[in-house]
């Protein structure tokens, strides 16, 4: 009796914990609609600036000769999601120069990485597609205090994990698109080096934008897989667990059967 009232506590544990995962599993799935959604838009968003880019590329100043990089690094506010944050700290480790300044955005990435050392900035991540605008907000702040530490001009590389893995793209300086066919620039209210700056800097807050909804895409992604493979296992578990109670049971009932019989034989 005390083995199937085990099997029964445990069995009221894979409910309960499968009750959990499958609410999880529908708030990731909520988010994962969302993120698609926006990450859709914000693609859009950053061909229309890339083409403003192009069409006052020959009034923006010439790209400067970078002294050194700033690396991000784009982690994860949760866990449960996989290699995410570990293949993105790898492709850095392989990549980056040991003194390079890095910023680290997301709790749990920075919890992998060893303390508060010189030259690591590190900023809260945004729980989902909303706050991925004032989660950039913080890391262009974080990357303003991060540049100080290169002497000269600082590149900026961000390090992100994508459908096919993580990997590294430079978005500082940004390369000057061709606008050879050009004859005239566009006619501007402003000075045209000035728009020309003012369109850069939005593009790179918006570059910034897609690579991040695409990290949070990819999070949720690989969270989703996470979660199916648990629910999975728990059912294998729970089913295992139900046979062997049914069986526990069989052999109480023959038992109390046999019993029975003895007791009748006997009188």
């Amino acid at each position: 009796m005390s083995e199937r009232r085990e099997i029964e506590a445990r069995l009221a544990l894979y409910d309960d914990l499968s009750g959990i995962l499958r609410a999880m599993r529908s708030f990731a799935l909520a988010e994962l609609h969302r993120v698609m959604r926006r990450e859709k838009a914000q693609n859009e968003v950053v061909q229309t600036l890339a083409g403003a880019f192009a069409e006052m590329a020959p009034a923006a100043p010439k790209p400067p000769r970078c002294a050194g990089d700033v690396w991000l690094l784009f982690g994860s506010v949760r866990g449960f999601c996989g290699s995410f944050n570990d293949d993105v700290l790898r492709a850095w480790q392989c990549a980056a120069e040991a003194k390079s300044p890095v910023v680290v955005v997301g709790e749990r990435l920075a919890a992998s990485m060893d303390g508060n050392g010189t030259g690591r900035f590190f900023v809260p991540g945004p729980i989902g597609a909303l706050d991925a605008a004032a989660a950039v907000d913080r890391i262009l702040l974080a990357f303003g205090e991060a540049r100080r530490l290169v002497p000269g001009e600082a590149g900026l590389v961000a390090c992100f994990r994508d459908e096919a893995g993580a990997r590294n793209e430079r978005l500082l300086p940004l390369a000057l698109p061709s606008a050879s066919n050009r004859a005239y620039l566009p006619l501007t209210q402003e000075p045209a080096r000035q728009v020309a700056e003012q369109v850069m800097q939005h593009y790179l807050f918006h570059a910034l934008l897609a690579r991040l909804l695409n990290a949070i895409r990819v999070e949720n992604q690989m969270r989703l897989a996470q979660m199916e493979n648990a629910l999975h296992h728990l059912d294998r578990s729970s089913e295992n667990l139900q046979r062997q109670d049914n069986r526990l049971r069989q052999e109480e009932i023959v038992e109390e059967i046999e019993l029975i019989l003895q007791d009748r034989a006997g009188v």
